[in-house]
């Protein structure tokens, strides 16, 4: 009867959700600690802005006139950042596994790091003393937290409250896996293929590594999510003011995070319409819809931003359709695309092998697949029991689309300035759309199979290949790059 229990235990849907939750929190504290001090992507600029925003009001220290300069300098003292960040960073020898790639640091010095004991000392000051700081200015809702924390370990070494944002970092990517579970979950499709999809996306390699390190785009995307599952509740219940709410909620915040976060206004707006033009089949609160519009507009206006300076625009119209014409000749090309799917999908590219370059070419095949599958999809009348209803699968693509046009724009719009692709698109600016993503890839391969059994094994297939590249980067690519 115990072993029954036991079993029945084991089974429970919530004990397998909270188990992937743990183990993907677990393994983001092992990459918070597994990648050096400040090598993340552009994390020592991320944590010089939020070390800026933890010094005293009165800052009554001399001041060094010095220009911000360039962020390909090889040496972390030509940097504008705190005293502190610099001398640590040199203690640690950043300058070496930062920038020397087939060259690692010996960070063993008995029971201790090289250093460590230095650095321990806390002999240098956590300010910045440059009339020009190394920072991301404006206000900030993601600087707003991880300073709170900055403040509350000020007692401590650079180390503890360094590897503590990494940490906080790591909460906020569990949270995007919870709202992912309740995403799947919400769309129709069922609880046991809800479960491993949920760990897909928690062993997706880039997504975890990009939540193991320090930046705004860790508060950014699970509020994407967020959005999403409000929208997906929409879909599902009707707007109302609770899932209106919560788009709200989440454009807001998101704004307040990353400017990324106003390509979510194109979805909102394509459900207002949509649930406008379903009210003339059946009964729609319109009142609920034109608050959310008023509420928005409110948002909007006491932002104070200006809107219109996001849209690319280069003197008069014949140059920005040249400027226009000039971008996609460089930017649309197989080489771009591959680069921006590959850094996406967690391939470093430090060292060349099969299995780092070929898993990509892997992932398009199937991705390939998928896109026939879902054609199907949408033109059959024949409905699947266990895939989700067309509807959600039109959401998620207008999800992609609207990242891919915003990210672009902004691309664009730097090389009109820039003449060069100097934002481009990096994989990680899309992982905002990884829920949505990895649902509509095997939703897709599900309308090809069509059969619920082969769906899950092809789910079950998708999980065994996204843990064992996870595991072959974290121990074969990163392990050694760092310290063998």
């Amino acid at each position: 009867m115990q072993k029954v229990q036991i079993l029945s235990f084991i089974k429970n849907p919530k004990f397998i959700l909270a188990l992937i939750l743990v183990i993907f929190f677990l393994k983001g504290a092992f990459l918070t600690t597994l990648s050096p001090i400040f090598t993340g992507q552009d994390e020592a600029r991320h944590y010089s802005s939020l070390q800026y925003r933890a010094e005293p009001k009165d800052k009554n220290w001399e001041k060094i006139d010095r220009p911000v300069g360039s962020m390909k300098s090889i040496n972390i003292a030509d940097y504008n950042f705190s005293h502190e960040m610099i001398h640590a960073g040199e203690a640690a020898d950043y300058n070496v596994f930062r920038h020397q790639m087939y060259n690692t640091v010996n960070f063993s010095d008995g029971y201790n790091g090289i250093n460590e004991a230095e650095i321990n000392h806390q002999l240098w000051k956590p300010y910045n003393y440059f009339k020009q700081p190394d920072i991301v200015s404006g206000k900030n809702l993601y600087y707003f937290l991880a300073t709170s924390l900055e403040k509350i370990l000020s007692g401590s070494d650079i180390l503890v409250r360094f590897f503590s944002n990494r940490i906080l970092s790591t909460v906020f990517g569990t949270i995007g896996i919870f709202l992912a579970y309740l995403i799947f979950k919400n769309i129709g499709i069922k609880e046991k293929e809800s479960l491993i999809l949920t760990a897909i996306t928690a062993f997706q390699p880039k997504y975890a590594m990009y939540f193991a390190s320090i930046n705004y785009d860790v508060l950014l995307i699970p509020l994407f999510f967020l959005f999403t599952l409000g929208a997906v509740f929409s879909l599902r219940n009707g707007f109302n003011w609770k899932n209106g709410s919560l788009m709200l909620l989440a454009i807001g915040l998101g704004f307040f995070t990353k400017a990324t976060a106003l390509i979510l206004i194109l979805p909102f707006f394509g459900l207002v319409v949509y649930f406008i033009y379903s009210s003339y089949k059946k009964k729609i609160n319109l009142k609920i819809i034109l608050l959310a519009i008023i509420i928005f507009v409110i948002i909007a206006y006491f932002s104070n931003y200006n809107f219109i300076s996001i849209l690319p625009f280069k003197n008069n119209v014949s140059e920005t359709f040249h400027s226009f014409g000039s971008y996609l000749s460089e930017s649309l090309t197989l080489g771009r695309f591959a680069l921006s799917s590959r850094t996406y999908w967690g391939s470093l590219g430090w060292f060349s092998n099969a299995i780092d370059q070929n898993f990509t070419n892997f992932v398009w095949t199937i991705q390939t697949i998928s896109v026939v599958g879902i054609i199907f999809l949408l033109f059959s009348k024949k409905k699947l029991d266990f895939l989700p209803e067309k509807k959600y699968v039109v959401f998620m693509i207008g999800m992609i689309f609207a990242l891919q046009l915003g990210i672009r724009m902004a691309d664009w719009k730097v090389f009109m300035g820039a003449g060069e692709l100097e934002l481009g698109t990096p994989g990680r600016y899309f992982l905002p759309n990884l829920v949505s993503h990895i649902a509509l890839v095997f939703i897709g391969l599900g309308a090809l199979l069509r059969k619920e059994n082969y769906f899950r094994n092809a789910l079950l297939a998708g999980l065994i290949v996204m843990i064992s590249f996870s595991m072959y980067l974290i121990f074969n690519i990163i392990l050694p790059r760092y310290y063998l």
